[in-house]
């Protein structure tokens, strides 16, 4: 249909306590560490912005710290300082003169100081943080009430800043679930035991937030729908925590997300690997316990159609969209436009998230403008000067040069070696567990249509002769880079690239395979699953301490745990010395001692990779001007290659 009514719950209004949303679209609290010094920066206000802009109805910010002691690093907003009042109005302004509901969401994190290694951490309980082990100064009483006058206070300066409520934080373990779980309050004053006590924190919050900011002011309230650890929160004690606080009159919204800081985080961002809308049944058993208070869903929710049956389906009335929006701040317009299959698609493999836990600022390798005024409308200005644009080379690297370059108005040849674009990331896709970035790579390929892209397969350009009937102004190389065998290792071998394009034995046929990991990246693990499939035994051995070194960690804990279940046998500090009659030899790169597998068919490797710059080097000796991209220039990942083909394409 070529208007919202193919999707017509998710753009209907909807009622958030006094106020009246536009639609069930919702961003999520997402970390973007775009705050430089604990303020409010341009980047910062211009990601909120665009998502409105974008056609959300309802905007809620990143974590806002309400006192000192919640303050993580630098790029946190805190909510105390008078001196980012004039960001937050601006914020405001921005937010809801495009239309959206603006909630700031407030946060402390009790225990869980996971950044700051000279903070003393306060808790509800004497149990350690589950992520650094950490534990925490017992807050007494008096603690509990100071804390809570500052979630207040800061939310009175919300109000005066313009925004139209707040959110509390109190999911994923930090100072509101320490309170509310059985499994991290084991206080014996009246915060905690009981479910009355548990909640007492949250009611008496809530309460003089509705008492100081009126009954217009929006108040939610984010908390685990599971926790998923023996003893805590789980989708009845959820049910149980909901069916109290709606009664209790004071909250206008339930947000339900999963996982804390143990292995369970891993479901806080659930990757590829989970279904979509992974968790919406556990929503839609607990809804019913908020009483026709709005329920907000979240977790691998990707398509306007999805958000569209989560809704019918009775698991929520507002759909949260974080990485979705992240890739695509025009999700919402495009959906209710008829557009959706123009939305740029959120792939899951949470390299968005991975930039954020590392302390660095937010990017998505989609989405070069992410944070930038214009965003929603991908606006990168058309060149007063278009030229003949040939890209050579068609992977991430090369597919984002040509998009940008025919965005701006160049007349752009895209030309690929293989028969289909994508390179090694279509090779990926057939990979366990990666099959999204199919989606990601059929996308592409509208795209590059859409922007009037000439594309041409299965051509191979070897020299400067081969582009003569292109009569180019410009030439961006992009044709990645090649494989490398292991430094000193003596006996046959191949790259994981090799024998994924060759023939590969079925189940059981091959006895042991061994796959060197010098990569550490996930499409590694992936393909570690693959020769799993393929071998009875399978040793994954890599030359440092710890594996998966260049995953995310929510991503890395599903890695660990796949590799187990597979019975993939894992070998650290290790390096391959020679193979000879399908012996193995290898040795501890500590010590020095060698050891042997015995009955080993096959030797794969993931190594650091050479550039693919030899036609580029070719191209330049003949004085045409050249441009290199990705890999071409310097291998790395897929990030920094679609990046620097966005950023190459924007300086042609």
């Amino acid at each position: 249909m070529p208007d919202a009514d193919a999707f017509p719950l998710l753009f209907s209004p909807l009622a958030v306590g006094r106020r009246t949303v536009r639609n069930r679209v919702c961003l999520p609290a997402t970390l973007t560490n775009y705050a430089a010094g604990h303020r409010v920066t341009e980047r910062w206000i211009q990601f909120l912005a665009e998502r409105a802009r974008g056609g959300a109805g309802l905007i809620v910010s990143e974590i806002i710290a309400v006192d000192p002691d919640a303050l993580a690093h630098g790029a946190i907003v805190a909510g105390y300082l008078r001196e980012n009042e004039d960001g937050f109005k601006r914020t405001a302004e921005q937010v809801e003169g495009a239309g959206a509901c603006l909630v700031a969401q407030l946060w402390h994190p009790g225990r869980q100081q996971l950044w700051s290694p000279v903070a003393s951490p306060k808790g509800v309980s004497d149990q350690p943080d589950a992520l650094s082990w950490t534990v925490p100064h017992v807050m007494s009483t008096a603690d509990v009430r100071k804390v809570a006058e500052a979630y207040v206070e800061a939310a009175r300066r919300m109000q005066r800043c313009g925004f139209g409520g707040v959110e509390l934080h109190g999911a994923h373990g930090y100072l509101i679930t320490q309170f509310l779980s059985p499994w991290s309050n084991t206080r014996d004053d009246d915060y905690g035991g009981s479910l009355e006590n548990r909640l007492r924190f949250v009611v008496e919050v809530a309460g003089a937030i509705r008492h100081a900011c009126g009954p217009d002011f929006v108040v939610g309230l984010k908390m685990p729908g599971t926790e998923g650890v023996a003893g805590g929160i789980d989708p009845d004690e959820a049910a149980r925590i909901t069916a109290s606080l709606a009664g209790a009159g004071l909250l206008d919204y339930f947000a339900y997300s999963q996982g804390n800081f143990s292995l369970s985080l891993e479901t806080h961002v659930p990757d590829m690997h989970f279904r979509p809308g992974h968790f919406l049944d556990i929503h839609k058993r607990i809804r019913p316990a908020a009483g026709g208070i709005p329920v907000m869903a979240m977790g691998r929710i990707a398509t306007p159609r999805q958000a569209e049956a989560a809704l019918a389906d009775g698991a929520c009335d507002l759909v949260a969209l974080s990485r979705a929006l992240i890739a695509d701040a025009a999700w919402a317009d495009k959906a209710r436009t008829g557009r959706a299959q123009d939305i740029r698609p959120s792939t899951f493999d949470n390299i968005a998230w991975g930039e954020i836990h590392a302390g660095r600022p937010l990017e998505e390798f989609l989405n070069p403008l992410l944070g930038r005024e214009g965003e929603a409308a991908g606006q990168v200005g058309r060149t007063a000067a278009p030229r003949k644009v040939v890209v050579v080379g068609a992977g991430p690297a090369g597919i984002q040069a040509a998009c940008t370059a025919g965005a701006r108005g160049h007349r752009v040849t895209l030309i690929a070696a293989s028969g289909a674009i994508g390179g090694k990331l279509r090779m990926e896709a057939g990979l366990p567990g990666r099959q999204a970035y199919a989606d990601l790579l059929a996308w592409w390929e509208r795209e590059l249509a859409r922007l009037g892209v000439t594309v041409r397969t299965g051509e191979r350009i070897a020299d400067a002769a081969g582009l003569q009937t292109y009569e180019p102004d410009v030439v961006v190389v992009a044709t990645g880079s090649e494989p490398r065998p292991p430094e000193g290792f003596r006996g046959p071998g191949r790259s994981i690239r090799e024998w994924l394009a060759g023939a590969r034995p079925g189940r059981g046929q091959g006895a042991t395979a061994v796959l060197l990991d010098m990569d550490h990246g996930a499409a590694t693990y992936a393909a570690a699953e693959a020769l799993a499939a393929a071998y009875r035994r399978v040793v994954l051995m890599t030359p440092r301490s710890q594996i998966a070194r260049n995953v995310n960690y929510c991503s890395a804990i599903g890695v660990q745990r796949r590799l187990y279940q597979a019975d993939i046998e894992i070998v650290i500090a290790a390096e391959p010395v020679s193979l000879a009659n399908r012996t193995l030899t290898w040795r501890n790169v500590f010590s020095g001692r060698t050891a042997s597998l015995d009955d080993v068919d096959l030797l794969v490797w993931s190594t650091p990779r050479l550039a693919a710059d030899g036609l580029a080097r070719s191209l330049q000796a003949a004085g045409i001007d050249t441009r290199l991209a990705g890999d071409s220039m310097s291998p790395r990942n897929i990030l920094c290659a679609a990046h620097e083909g966005h950023s190459v394409a924007m300086n042609l």
